[in-house]
């Protein structure tokens, strides 16, 4: 077992604590109820995962919103690693190095790796007023100088939370940029901290303070993409040997964690849908914790065949203590007593908030997968309103060019669970379908292998619905073995949930200053193209998935570059953002491919927005493939549901 210490980023953490503690007025910072995060639960650097060496990892944070936000990275104790204002749109890739992450030191016996928290704040919320009145509300709050203290305080205020602080102004009176700050404590109190030195307005002389309330939080989005053999992020060439990579943890699902229902306190509660120790690949978990407080953690095995709860499962991890800010790894080869030969589901339980990531490799072949966990529960009735018994996936293969296809399906419940997976083709129409029943928390998996490397033919390529009448939560990996021993593809996804195309106030988005204002959309921060003339290079294709079973959605599909600008095909003359419009019926499914785009430039590097328009979903993938690496050169990563405040439901 291998535990991941920062003992010294923990110390200067309290320290800095401790100084913020002594200058600052008694109430919370106002700024923290409008700020979105988003988890890294490992990006490694130069760290020997499962039996592989040399695994470093980038992580690429996507702006999605049309106004730009102020992003900060931080390690999981709260450490400033990095930070800047993303442009609309805007994208930012940082190395494993650039971030200063830990090399591995194998004569220290130190690990290369840690976990990153990105958060992000509106940099102006007078902007996001001015795209909606009813979003980010501005409100013009009266103050008196106090002189008998160093801040003052305005009590009994009635304000909605989340609520943003604008600058403070006065007539005649010149404040130095940013050096003051009101802070609201959520519970009818604002404050005006004066401590710091420069000038003030005279005793009782009232100034005034600009209040956004009502405030959403800004929408980030962000993959991690790992590779053995480059150190060059994202970008990858024929040195190197493999790729893979995963979308980042958003905040809501560590939320959707938190769900236990009336007879659990917000314990954190993950699955992994699949680890393994069969056919040559092993499997590293990391367990990071990214509260600020320590935690108990445990981690049990479930095997799959019909095991389940009452089956033989394995305690991976047991009442470990994690301290705050700190991960641990295990490798279920090295470090537990797994034989060789095992597949089945990992639970992870917490005190308190943790994100989990499992590497599995086969070193053999030079093939990686990567799976983070998913948020848990168990809803008592018998599906009604089960959000969590039903999840997509847009891509699948079906005996496709030599790709064999593995579903992994992990049932929550404590009951039988009677599963229906649904393939579609592209036009909507059920392809095939398979019924399962799995036993209490086991992990049954649809396996299709590949006859051979055929040509296309109908209904190979398509999307999968997985229905349970209790809650569930699955995995999709793609493999393809090339010509002979030590070559090869792998990659995985987490099947998820729709992102519907409710939208209350007409369904029409909303264009400001050329760009478009999307209540609900999916967010593809690493969208890449290679090269025309050989087809290699880091490629990107986004697949595209209707599960509504009678309404239309259209997708509105945004390409731009890593500054934000709009790029061709979804362009003007005037780089104002045209996206095009992808209509989708009921099932129906689309791949959109950049190396068919001919206006798209050789080597192209940025990301993507897509509205989701009208009264269907929309659920979505994007496999990155790069022929020209030397072994697995693909990686899969889940589009991102990012919703707004004009409809409160979470994403379903």
């Amino acid at each position: 077992m291998h535990t991941r210490l920062l003992r010294l980023a923990v110390a200067l953490g309290l320290a800095t604590a401790l100084l913020t503690a002594a200058i600052s007025p008694a109430v919370a910072d106002s700024a923290d109820a409008v700020v979105d995060r988003i988890y890294f639960p490992w990006v490694p650097h130069h760290d020997t995962i499962a039996g592989v060496a040399g695994v470093t990892g980038a992580i690429i944070v996507q702006n999605v919103e049309p106004v730009a936000v102020d992003v900060v990275v931080k390690n999981t104790v709260g450490q400033k690693l990095a930070g800047l204002t993303l442009n609309p749109r805007a994208s930012q890739v940082w190395t494993a190095a650039q971030l200063k992450i830990p090399r591995e030191n194998p004569e220290e016996g130190t690990p290369g790796g840690a976990g990153i928290v990105v958060e992000a704040t509106w940099t102006d919320p007078k902007e996001v007023n001015q795209i909606d009145q009813s979003v980010c509300v501005e409100r013009d709050i009266p103050f008196s100088r106090n002189p008998s203290r160093s801040f003052d305080v305005l009590q009994k205020l009635t304000l909605t939370s989340p609520v943003l602080i604008g600058k403070i102004y006065q007539p005649d009176f010149v404040f130095p940029a940013d050096s003051y700050v009101a802070r609201w404590d959520g519970n009818g109190t604002l404050a005006v901290d004066w401590s710091p030195s420069g000038p003030e307005p005279a005793a009782n002389v009232t100034y005034r303070v600009k209040v956004y309330e009502k405030c959403p939080p800004p929408r980030i989005a962000g993959v991690e993409k790992h590779t053995v053999g480059t150190l060059f992020g994202p970008q990858t060439t024929s040195t190197t040997e493999m790729v893979d990579g995963y979308s980042a943890v958003p905040h809501s699902d560590l939320k959707r964690a938190a769900q236990g229902g009336e007879t659990l306190e917000e314990q954190i509660r993950w699955v992994v849908p699949i680890v393994q120790t069969s056919s040559g690949w092993n499997t590293e978990i990391f367990i990071t914790n990214v509260s600020q407080n320590d935690t108990t953690v445990n981690a049990t095995f479930y095997p799959a065949q019909g095991q389940g709860v009452a089956g033989r499962g394995t305690l991976i991890l047991g009442n470990y203590w994690l301290p705050a800010g700190e991960s641990v790894s295990v490798d279920l080869m090295a470090d537990t007593p797994l034989p060789e030969g095992r597949v089945g589901s990992l639970w992870v339980d917490a005190t308190e908030d943790v994100v989990v990531a499992a590497f599995r490799m086969k070193p053999e072949t030079g093939m990686m997968l990567t799976t983070v966990a998913q948020p848990r529960y168990d809803e008592p009735t018998n599906g009604d309103t089960c959000d969590q018994c039903v999840a997509y996936g847009p891509l699948v293969f079906r005996d496709y060019n030599g790709w064999n296809t593995g579903i992994n399906i992990a049932n929550l419940s404590s009951f039988y669970n009677r599963v229906t997976v649904t393939y579609y083709n592209y036009d909507g129409n059920v392809a095939a379908t398979d019924l399962l029943t799995i036993p209490p928390r086991a992990m049954e998996y649809v396996y299709t292998p590949a006859t051979g490397n055929v040509g296309i033919g109908d209904s190979q390529i398509t999307a999968v619905q997985i229905v349970g009448n209790y809650p569930l939560a699955a995995a999709i990996d793609e493999v393809k073995y090339l010509a002979g021993h030590g070559q090869g593809h792998a990659m995985s996804y987490p099947a998820s949930g729709d992102l519907s195309g409710f939208e209350p106030n007409g369904g029409v988005p909303v264009l400001d200053t050329g760009r478009w204002f999307y209540e609900r959309l999916l967010a593809l921060p690493l969208v890449q193209r290679g090269i025309t003339d050989t087809g290699t290079g880091d490629t990107s294709g986004i697949n595209l998935f209707n599960p509504a079973p009678n309404d239309t959605v259209v997708a509105w599909v945004q390409f731009v570059d890593s500054a934000g600008v709009p790029v061709a095909p979804t362009v003007t003359g005037t780089d104002a953002e045209a996206p095009f419009n992808l209509p989708l019926g009921p099932h129906a499914g689309a791949t959109l491919y950049t190396l068919r785009y001919s206006e798209m430039l050789d080597g192209f590097i940025g990301s993507a927005v897509i509205g989701v328009v009208g009264d269907g979903a929309l659920v979505g993938v994007s496999n990155n493939v790069n022929y020209a690496v030397a072994g697995d050169g693909s990686a899969a990563f889940t589009l991102t549901r990012a919703d707004t405040v004009y409809d409160p439901r979470p994403p379903r």
